[in-house]
């Protein structure tokens, strides 16, 4: 069994960067998804760079403020969506309310395209042409939506993206999963089972039918301590990294593996 380790969010926060290049200094994480939205970008850039781990970084598409509390200060990069006000507040800033996912909003695909184009580019230009351009992770909960997956639908296709990570195993069955997974459907890509590390654990053996699965974890320093910040969908609360990471090391049958093992 084969598993890619994730981290999220880099370029979210300082707590967050430091923590992800830890991780990957202490070859905890095999990939991490970079952030291009926020104001912690060129810190985490200057990071990879510095720690020579560029080409496992890989673009996590942002479309809502997510987790405001870090200070991120999340905008888009396009002009039509900082004045879009169901996406942006006055100052053009993204809002913490998730994407549209009623019917009438579907007309709001091209400009969810766009977006996700910018950032893209974006990502290519601050990574200088050292990074992972095949894999985009999408996965957001909120990202669960008809515009949004008939735009990466599209972005894919014109992008010639190879894997994607669009929704957590848990996200599959809910009604917004069944709905909108369709929607994102291209032969060509790869969409690779996804879930954090507390819930792979817990159900080892039901995992243990998938060749290849991304663990994807959210490292973080929060008043000094080293936490995996990942929401677990069984209990409440957030573990020390090394606890979790070290649980998922001692499951034996795992072989380790970056995005780039998967190339078409």
């Amino acid at each position: 069994m084969k598993l890619i380790l994730n981290a999220d969010d880099f370029g979210k926060s300082p707590g967050r960067n430091q923590a992800i290049h830890d991780s990957f200094q202490q070859e905890l994480i095999t990939a991490a998804g970079l952030i291009v939205t926020g104001r912690y970008l060129d810190d985490a850039v200057r990071m990879a760079n510095e720690g020579g781990y560029t080409d496992k970084l890989h673009i996590h598409f942002n479309l809502s403020t997510n987790q405001p509390q870090e200070g991120s200060q999340d905008a888009p990069l396009t002009d039509e969506m900082k004045t879009d006000r169901f996406f942006c507040n006055a100052d053009g800033l993204f809002v913490n309310r998730g994407l549209p996912y009623n019917p009438g909003s579907i007309l709001k695909w091209k400009m969810i395209y766009r977006e996700l184009v910018a950032q893209y580019e974006k990502f290519k230009e601050v990574t200088d042409g050292k990074a992972d351009y095949r894999h985009v992770d999408f996965h957001l909960w909120y990202n669960l939506t008809m515009p949004a997956s008939i735009a990466l639908n599209l972005f894919t296709r014109n992008y010639d993206i190879e894997t994607v990570r669009f929704c957590a195993l848990h996200h599959r069955t809910t009604l917004r999963g069944i709905i909108c997974r369709p929607l994102t459907w291209n032969p060509r890509v790869k969409y690779i089972p996804a879930t954090n590390i507390d819930y792979f654990i817990t159900k080892l053996e039901q995992m243990r039918q998938y060749d290849v699965m991304e663990i994807y974890c959210h490292p973080h320093y929060k008043d000094g301590v080293f936490l995996d910040d990942s929401p677990s969908y069984l209990k409440h609360d957030r573990q020390p990294m090394m606890t979790n990471i070290s649980q998922l090391r001692a499951v034996e049958g795992i072989e380790y593996a970056t995005w780039q093992n998967f190339a078409q």
